[in-house]
């Protein structure tokens, strides 16, 4: 049986002895032992009653069992539904419910996380004896046109929906990434997204097909910038996908510049920053920057623009040209519509909303709006303009958010942007250089560039933008900020406000914690109770927090802490118990060395 046309063609061709995957213990799946266990996966699931036409969901954490379910669901002729191990239940019961799934694979360290009921489960790590034939999977014939995999993405309505991709929607961008940007046996791609984010199928898909090697990072460091820049230089990277929200954050890290061995950092899934790019650049000259774009609608990404310092001289990096598979038209009104083989099947279950955002039209077929809205440069690339829902009304005038973001960009000490719309008025959040801090001089600078009405009424410069947990800004976040900021709208202070002794100083690690989250929380009191997110915290803040605190105590606190021990007192405990172990550590080596 052949499998050309289909995602998994080509994985299990290659070096058989050769890693495919390492996980951040260190630990390594070979491509024969990848083609075994999900071959004897795969055949599980046909006997299940889990093979063509069914779902499968996915409740993994990362690693080779993400390698080996993905692979086995697609071998037993079935597509796979990632779901996220932090989805709030109600939510993932709709989802549930939605797709129906035959089985949901978990493993051991999530099964007893899972409680879906009347929800059978199955699985993927479970030790079965050896198979002579299990490499081979079962006798599954399947389709170009078959479903691979359903993403659950946000809907307007307030509930979830399942995009429905086929094989031969990605398989086209696959082979052009091959051609492109190729990898080999030797390449070391570090796998970042999670899986329940669409963009993360390149990451497994394209090193795999071209026998390189997965790395994953640990479950829970995906937004951790020194951990993304420690493994991208001990585990040899030489390929990785970043949002653009994060490349800040890395770049601060001073250990990126020991990552020379990296060959592609592709960004996309927001705006990309010129700034970061030539940042990135200029610190490793040896990396390809390469800037993509696509929704889920149309497998992944559907245009990619390779970084040139010499001609990308606007505010934001060009979303590029069309790849294999995506043919790209833009309506009079400035709409990216999207044709071609990349153009998924639909939205599962809801023919309505499909037949809305997956039209025919005249000469160009079925296409699919995509909402956003582009123009061409003088080289034929796209540019992102953005959202067509992003045009507001204030006091009668309408205003290109867009546009705004774009002017504030051209001032030479903005880093990055958002601009919010705030009920008859606009809320600007400014990333400014090192030390440049001043509102009136942003503020100066865009009534020089637009009209009065398009002036933001409130600035405020933040440290980093907010990121949600599939590393885009967070705009709930943002808002939240703007919520709680004083009316009047003070340039901030260079230096955080000191915190006012918010709780006693018992030991060394609570009074750091402590003056660390006052600062970062405006100098409020705290109490032991008061939880980091309740009291004004995001993910932002959770990571500087973290960041501060590693500078000031000298040991590395994960950020995914701050969202597991929430309160001061639950996290002050944790930071103690990592210094506390750091000091046995270095006791015992100081022992040895005697």
């Amino acid at each position: 049986m052949s499998d050309e046309g289909l995602l998994q063609a080509r994985i299990l061709g290659g070096a058989q002895a050769a890693a495919a995957w390492l996980d951040s213990s260190g630990q390594a799946l070979t491509y024969r032992e990848l083609a075994e266990r999900s071959g004897r996966l795969a055949r599980r699931l046909t006997e299940a009653g889990a093979g063509p036409g069914e779902r499968v969901g996915l409740f993994l954490e990362r690693g080779a069992d993400m390698a080996i379910a993905m692979l086995g669901v697609l071998r037993a002729g079935a597509a796979f539904v990632p779901l996220s191990l932090a989805e709030p239940a109600p939510r993932l019961a709709r989802i549930l419910a939605d797709c129906a799934p035959a089985v949901v694979l978990v493993h051991e360290a999530t099964a007893a996380r899972f409680g879906a009921d009347g929800v059978r489960t199955l699985g993927v790590d479970i030790d079965v004896d050896a198979d002579p034939d299990a490499e081979h999977g079962p006798a599954v014939v399947g389709a170009p046109e078959d479903p691979a995999y359903v993403i659950y993405t946000s809907g307007s309505s307030g509930a979830p929906k399942g995009v429905v991709v086929e094989h031969r929607n990605l398989t086209p961008h696959l082979d052009w990434l091959a051609e492109r940007l190729p990898l080999g046996p030797g390449d070391r791609l570090l796998q970042v997204a999670p899986y329940t984010f669409d963009a993360s199928l390149t990451d497994f898909f394209w090193p795999l097909r071209a026998g390189a090697t997965v790395v994953s990072v640990a479950e829970g460091d995906h937004l951790d910038p020194l951990a993304i820049a420690t493994a991208l230089v001990e585990q040899e990277i030489t390929a990785v996908r970043l949002p653009p929200a994060i490349l800040p954050l890395l770049l601060d890290e001073p250990r990126l510049r020991e990552a020379t061995g990296l060959r592609y950092l592709i960004s996309g899934g927001d705006r990309l920053p010129t700034s970061s790019a030539r940042r990135i650049a200029e610190l490793l000259p040896g990396v390809r920057v390469f800037n993509r774009y696509g929704p889920t609608e149309a497998a992944v990404a559907v245009t990619y623009h390779e970084f040139d310092a010499g001609t990308d001289t606007g505010p934001d990096v060009p979303i590029g040209l069309g790849v294999t598979g995506a043919e790209l038209h833009v309506s009079p009104d400035g709409e990216l519509l999207i044709g071609g083989a990349c153009v998924a099947r639909g939205y599962l279950g809801d023919a309505a909303l499909t037949a809305e955002r997956f039209v025919q039209l005249p000469d160009l077929g079925r296409v699919f709006r995509s909402g956003d809205r582009v123009r061409t440069t003088a080289a034929g690339a796209f540019e992102f303009l953005g959202r067509g829902d992003e045009q507001v009304q204030i006091n009668g005038h309408r205003v290109e958010i867009g546009e705004v973001q774009a002017a504030l960009r051209t001032h030479p000490d903005v880093v990055d942007c958002v601009v919010l719309p705030q009920e008859q008025a606009l809320a600007a959040f400014v990333v400014a250089a090192a030390g440049r801090r001043s509102v009136d001089e942003l503020r100066d600078h865009l009534r020089g560039r637009l009209p009065g009405h398009m002036v933001p009424n409130v600035i405020t410069v933040v440290d980093r933008l907010p990121m949600t947990e599939r590393g885009k800004v967070d705009l709930a976040a943002l808002r939240a900020l703007h919520a709680a900021a004083p009316a009047a709208d003070p340039a901030p202070a260079a230096e955080p406000a000191p915190a006012a002794e918010p709780v006693p100083a018992e030991d060394p690690v609570r009074e750091v914690v402590a003056r660390v989250w006052s600062q970062l929380l405006g100098g409020i009191e705290l109490r032991e109770d008061d939880d980091f997110f309740e009291r004004g915290g995001h993910s932002l803040l959770a990571v500087q927090a973290a960041g501060r605190i590693r500078t000031e105590l000298g040991h590395r606190v994960p950020p995914r802490i701050m969202f597991e021990k929430t309160t001061l007192g639950e996290f002050t405990k944790a930071v103690s118990e990592i210094v506390a172990r750091a000091a046995v550590g270095a006791a015992s080596a100081h022992g040895d060395a005697k």
